[in-house]
């Protein structure tokens, strides 16, 4: 600047000149920056601008109660309890589960049907599910298949139809009682069963029916027979009340009893010292005789030869 004492303020005038200079050029990027509406849009938000906007009284209070309302109800499904809270609102209202009415049982206890229904700590009509109840009390052992029925607004009435006892099955040293499809019962067999047919081995549950059938053709055998044992999951064995085995072929079984039931009948063979009974190939009976049969045979023969002997003698 000049030193004649004006320098001074010539250098801030020019200082001012160059600091309106770089406010202008930033006004005019920031305008540069700006979005500019559509024309048609102009109006309806220079419209909103002027309105005066109040938030209604107590505002934030209610969005906040909104917000923990729906933070809850978040929490609520997330966590999956979702039906225990529909069951106590309902049950709450009047729709709780109040009697359980249980009929058709006899060896299936009720403590046992109530666990099995499941209906929770608020038991609700509304939302109990029946058919994965019905699943729930049929996987009992003894239930063959149960009816669930809705008595609003407060009542439950389950009807149950038990299995029938049908045979003993014998297998990996376990006696189990089963029904006629072979599905075990229980392991718990008391003497009351007893004298169902019994199957022994892998594979023989679901043929007890088949084999009960088999026998019925032939009471002098079903009389007497004790077991059937399923050999190699192919073929039956029958051992009699005295130990006897009757040894069938896998095919055409039936006309192999046919053939013992006609020696029973002619020679009473039950009755004999005869250990087993061979029927397994086709056209071929096969005799095997106890031990006491055997000595017994050994000593009718040498009985036989000495008096074969004494004859040639006498001659």
């Amino acid at each position: 600047g000049a030193l004649d004492g004006r320098g001074c303020v010539v250098q801030s005038v020019a200082a001012g000149h160059r600091a309106n200079h770089e406010e202008d050029d930033l006004v005019r990027a920031a305008a540069s920056r700006r979005i500019v509406l559509p024309r048609v849009l102009r109006r309806p938000v220079r419209a909103l601008a002027r309105l005066d906007w109040k938030l209604p009284r107590l505002a934030g209070t209610k969005a906040l109660a909104v917000l923990v309302v729906a933070t809850a109800t978040t929490g609520i499904i997330a966590g999956g309890h979702s039906v225990t809270v529909a069951s106590a609102v309902t049950a709450w209202v009047g729709f709780g589960i109040e009697n359980v009415r249980i009929s058709g049982q006899s060896e299936t206890s009720e403590v046992d049907v109530l666990n099995a229904l499941d209906i929770g700590t608020y038991p609700s009509l509304l939302t109990l599910e029946l058919d994965s109840a019905k699943e729930r009390i049929e996987a009992l052992p003894w239930v063959g298949t149960a009816t669930l029925k809705k008595l609003f607004p407060d009542s439950l009435e389950i009807e149950i139809t038990e299995r029938e006892p049908f045979a003993l099955w014998q297998h990996d040293g376990v006696v189990s009682l089963i029904d006629a499809s072979g599905r075990v019962i229980t392991e718990d067999v008391g003497e009351r069963y007893a004298t169902l047919p019994r199957v022994v081995g892998p594979g023989a549950a679901p043929l007890a029916a088949t084999y009960t059938a088999l026998l019925d053709e032939f009471p002098t055998i079903k009389a007497r027979a004790r077991a059937g044992v399923y050999i190699s999951g192919r073929r039956w064995t029958i051992v009699l009340d005295n130990g006897m085995q009757l040894m069938l072929p896998p095919d055409q079984p039936k006309a192999a009893l046919a053939t013992i039931a006609a020696m029973e009948a002619e020679h009473a063979v039950f009755s004999r010292e005869i250990s087993v009974i061979d029927l397994r190939r086709p056209g071929q009976l096969v005799v095997r005789l106890t031990d006491k049969g055997v000595i017994a045979r050994k000593a009718a023969l040498k009985e036989r030869a000495k008096v074969a002997e004494r004859g040639r003698s006498n001659t």
